[in-house]
């Protein structure tokens, strides 16, 4: 420093931060690629029907998961709400009780619409491992919607999926309190149903197949108003069941395989939800390795999502210079910076190989594509740190396109859209007063806080002390 007197510490921000083990299971006794399976769900008076379909819906859900090979689920929360409370929560790794809670759960009073919902998908999130399974039944818009700007980083931070069983909006869903149930499906890789009270139960039928373990992405996407949709997207041979889903009015899936022969219900097409003008889920086994297109339409705003069961997977981090530790990163990149992606695939082996990296829109638009350097004797072989780039504005999704050991050529997208840190301008704090000893070298204690780089000057009376000196965040 210019003044030999002045030592300020500069201190890094952590942009995101390691989960806590969830109450009620040991973070040592969780297999990998545990998830929890969490309800949140509506007490109020109106969802007694709703109620009664969720009790019976959760008990197959729990005895098809606990009859597969591997099983998905460690752990399972409960997390009921109204206006103005939020809980009992629940939280253990017995099934048993997690349905006896269930059963317990009574629906009262009424009151007005809005609900306490965003709070309870904030305390679900908390408490879930990462990568869960969330699923929401209410039929009111959300009250505390102002927390959604937290759920939405929790969401990539544990890159869990949130789902959205609605029996009711408050007939108005250009409400905000609406329309972040559309954010948080949206960045989730979730999805909205809207149902009569007579249809939850169809939907649980769906949620029996949706909770496996190795689920994989490959597109998700919303639209704002009616539109079609084709897409060219490469089956690789470790996709052992294909998964495509659509919310919105009027919904319209065909499928065809690599020859261009358009796959039917009783030939190869299993329909697992179809609810006239609301939702349409279908599901293709072991298919055919090769690029198949998935054609998808509907009448308004709507969503599309096909998902997969395989082991080829990855997660993204995002640094401000290049690291092959992935703890290193966070789980969101800062506006305006450069910054570098490195990749954590599982199931990628010599020869397979990533060979380009995406950004994609909400839409499933290009927004930038970079390219992947191929680094045969790497140890280990599933990392791959990708150049700078300066991060979209808008919210975006990353998916990656490479070829497996036999070449044939696969994609992922995240589990989750990822939106930028907005810096704020740094913060500075020192002491009032900083005492001195005659004839004794001393020292002023300065504390910088920034997510960017910054010049520091001295000052006293308007008049600089010794001279600027820059820092680098990354220092």
């Amino acid at each position: 420093m210019g003044c030999p007197s002045c030592a300020p510490t500069l201190l890094l921000l952590l942009l995101s931060c390691p989960c806590a083990a969830s109450p009620g299971s040991s973070a040592g006794n969780v297999p990998d690629g545990a998830s929890t399976l969490a309800f949140v769900f509506d007490v109020t008076g109106s969802m007694y029907d709703d109620l009664v379909q969720v009790i019976e819906g959760a008990s197959k859900i729990l005895d098809t998961s606990l009859r597969r090979p591997k099983r998905p689920l460690h752990n399972f929360a409960l997390v009921p709400f109204h206006d103005p409370e939020i809980g009992p929560v629940t939280i253990t790794t017995d099934p048993k009780k997690f349905q006896y809670e269930l059963r317990e759960l009574y629906v009262q009073g009424g009151g007005d619409c809005p609900e306490m919902s965003i709070g309870a998908i904030k305390i679900a999130l908390e408490i879930s491992l990462p990568g869960s399974f969330i699923y929401v039944f209410t039929d009111a818009r959300s009250k505390d919607y102002r927390l959604t700007h937290e759920v939405l980083q929790l969401i990539q931070q544990k890159q869990s999926q949130v789902v959205f069983v609605l029996t009711g909006d408050c007939d108005d869903r250009e409400h905000i309190g609406y329309k972040v149930y559309e954010e948080i499906a949206s960045t989730s890789s979730g999805q909205v149903f809207h149902l009569d009270k007579k249809q939850v139960n169809e939907v649980l039928k769906w949620v029996e197949e949706a909770v496996q373990a190795s689920k994989v992405h490959l597109l998700s996407t919303d639209h704002l108003s009616m539109a079609v949709n084709t897409w060219q997207i490469p089956f690789d041979p470790s996709l052992k069941e294909v998964t495509v889903s659509l919310s919105g009015p009027s919904p319209a899936i065909e499928i065809r395989d690599p020859l261009g022969k358009q796959i039917s219900k009783g030939s190869g097409l299993n329909e697992l939800l179809n609810i006239h003008n609301s939702a349409k889920v279908v599901n293709v086994k072991d298919p055919e390795p090769g690029t198949w297109t998935v054609k998808t339409s509907s009448s308004g705003r709507h969503s599309v999502r096909i998902t997969g069961l395989s082991t080829i997977d990855f997660r993204a981090g995002f640094s401000k210079k290049p690291t092959l530790d992935f703890k290193r990163t966070s789980s969101r990149p800062v506006q305006g910076i450069p910054t570098f992606v490195l990749l954590n695939t599982t199931g990628i082996a010599l020869p397979a190989r990533i060979d380009r990296l995406e950004l994609l829109s909400i839409t499933g638009e290009l927004l930038k594509t970079l390219p992947v350097k191929y680094y045969p004797d790497r140890k280990p072989y599933g990392l791959w740190n990708i150049s700078d780039f300066i991060p979209p504005e808008e919210a975006f999704f990353v998916k990656i396109m490479g070829y497996d050991k036999d070449d044939y050529l696969f994609q992922r997208i995240s589990s989750v859209s990822f939106s930028s840190i907005i810096p704020e301008a740094p913060k500075v704090t020192m002491p009032d007063k900083t005492p001195g000893y005659y004839l004794q070298p001393g020292s002023i204690p300065c504390h910088v806080e920034s997510l960017i780089p910054f010049t520091q000057r001295f000052s006293k009376n308007g008049i600089k002390l010794g001279v600027d000196q820059f820092f680098k965040t990354d220092e």
